[in-house]
């Protein structure tokens, strides 16, 4: 008799483990979604840190690239010389890039013009420099000459509308992330009561920590391939709104990602090898 009641109490405990793993999986997806969503608002969709991401040795480089390709761009529009001499500095392309990234990652609500931004730019870009080229030197005159319409030939050249347009995206895609968080900060918080109010404590830290060892992999794995993309691509082909220099840009935040992940992974590993027993 003794033996039949101990059986049963182990077959219960058994199936108290196997019930909590229905909270497995859906906890790893709104984990992954809500941990990706805060670290995206605290990265890219923050402005502070993207300036400070630009500023970093191989991603100037990029940035120059990007800058300088507008550049080309006016120097052509203004009846310039167009070609890889029409190189405006490093530290006057980091100025345009933080006056664009203030436009568009600062917190604003909806732009209905760009001017001010043109006229930011356009400030920046007539300003000498030691390094300048006698082209550069020539276009900046051309462009002078050009009086109100230069502030529309900066815009055309560094293609405002779709920096305004992303802005204004980005805009709602903050309201998004807002939802999105407090939606899933509402569903953990209602599996965790239910997984309590059925589950003993140790199945359920056991079970959750598991679903957060998932989270872990599955940081690594996307976030970790999203950061080689430059690697097995060139993105500087991807010309549509600058989003081969962006990729470029993201990688090394991609990676910081994939440190989070393997960070998780271990935080989690330890209370689930410490409940498996």
């Amino acid at each position: 008799m003794a033996e039949s009641s101990g059986t049963h109490r182990r077959r219960n405990n058994y199936e108290i483990v196997d019930n909590a793993l229905e909270y497995k999986r859906p906890l790893a997806f709104i984990a992954f979604l809500l941990l990706s969503l805060l670290l995206a608002t605290g990265t890219f969709l923050n402005p502070a840190f993207m300036k400070e991401t630009i500023k970093t040795d191989s991603n100037t480089v990029v940035i120059s690239q990007q800058v300088n390709s507008h550049f080309n761009r006016l120097a052509t529009i203004v009846n310039g010389s167009s070609d890889e001499k029409n190189l405006i500095s490093d530290d006057q392309a980091r100025e345009v890039a933080d006056l664009i990234i203030d436009y568009k990652y600062g917190w604003h609500f909806i732009h209905t013009s760009n001017l001010d931004l043109a006229k930011d730019i356009k400030a920046v870009i007539l300003k000498k420099e030691q390094t300048d080229t006698d082209q550069v030197t020539a276009i900046r005159k051309k462009l002078k000459k050009q009086s109100d319409s230069s502030v529309y030939i900066v815009s055309n050249a560094f293609d405002l509308a779709t920096v305004m347009l992303e802005a204004n995206l980005i805009t709602i895609i903050r309201i998004v992330n807002l939802l999105v968080i407090l939606l899933c900060l509402v569903a953990i918080v209602s599996i965790l009561r239910e997984a309590f109010a059925s589950h003993t404590k140790r199945a359920v830290v056991h079970d959750m920590t598991a679903g957060l060892m998932w989270t872990a992999f599955w940081f690594i794995l996307v976030y970790g391939l999203l950061a080689m993309v430059p690697i097995f691509m060139d993105t500087s082909v991807i010309t549509v709104a600058d989003l081969g220099y962006w990729l470029e840009i993201a990688s090394g935040v991609f990676l910081d990602f994939v440190i989070a992940g393997v960070i998780l992974y271990v935080v989690s590993a330890i209370p689930w090898q410490a409940t498996s027993r």
